[in-house]
């Protein structure tokens, strides 16, 4: 979603990892990699997608990056919203970090409050030296022991009632409205999570029973296959005047459509 490919970053990226996580939770399930110099992971054989958490970000994610970035640092806002549709209608629990549902502003950077001087200096000094393969410079890093690091994090609720931050958030209400109304958006069973894309023209299809999400991930506006069968329904989009027929779905870049067809499709 990022594009970003620094760091850790090197070991995922491609579409084919995104599919793999949604019908098999882990990217690492004893594949080799090339950031660990070694094979990692195990397949969670015969566990259910209720078993595992799916987010955007977690905490982990956002305060271990230098300037504590959160999704909406990193991408469009139509990708904000392609990507919360995909993790709002995959079969794991699904977790919102704070503040994620109407796009805060504030980063959310590593901060401590460390009594021992050493301590602390040697946290500040192992950060700046942590960061160092991704790019950034140790001066760009934030001092985790100053009161300002802490204060930059808080979040600014007042943005809640601002563009673009509410019409994100209505998205977001939106979207856990057809989890809770359609039973297959809530079904755990990875094995019928079905999945297409096309790597080269940056499309990605999920289809969970009778729904599909359709995403477009490239700069242009393009047809995305997709098999509603006769009598499908635009649930859900995110962007305005989407045309569809059976098979096939316009959308603009950086978009998302969420379908239901005629009929259950296993």
């Amino acid at each position: 979603m990022t594009g970003e490919r620094n760091g850790y970053h090197a070991d995922f990226g491609s579409m084919a990892d995104l599919a793999k996580t949604l019908q098999r939770v882990f990217v690492y399930d004893g594949r080799y990699s090339s950031f660990r110099k070694r094979r990692h992971g195990k397949p969670p054989i015969g566990l259910s997608g209720h078993r595992f958490f799916g987010y955007l970000q977690n905490h982990d994610q956002v305060g271990n990056r230098a300037r504590g970035e959160r999704s909406g640092h990193l991408l469009s806002l139509g990708r904000l919203r392609v990507g919360a549709a995909l993790v709002l209608t995959a079969p794991f629990v699904p977790l919102l970090f704070q503040g994620e549902e109407w796009d805060a502003s504030a980063p959310f950077l590593y901060f401590t409050d460390h009594e021992d001087p050493d301590l602390a200096r040697a946290v500040t000094e192992g950060r700046r030296r942590e960061f160092a393969s991704f790019g950034w410079k140790p001066e760009d890093v934030p001092d985790p022991q100053a009161r300002e690091t802490f204060e930059r994090s808080k979040l600014n609720w007042s943005e809640r009632d601002i563009e673009p931050h509410t019409s994100l958030a209505v998205w977001y209400r939106r979207l856990i409205q057809l989890r809770r109304e359609i039973p297959a958006l809530s079904d755990g069973r990875l094995e019928r999570v079905r999945i297409a894309f096309d790597a080269d023209k940056k499309w990605f299809v999920v289809r969970r029973g009778p729904v599909v999400v359709a995403c477009n991930l490239s700069n242009v506006t393009q047809r995305v296959p997709v098999d509603l069968g006769h009598g499908g329904k635009l649930m859900l989009a995110s962007t305005d005047n989407v045309q569809f027929t059976q098979d096939a779905v316009m959308l603009v870049s950086d978009s998302v459509a969420i379908l239901i067809s005629a009929e259950p499709r296993e």
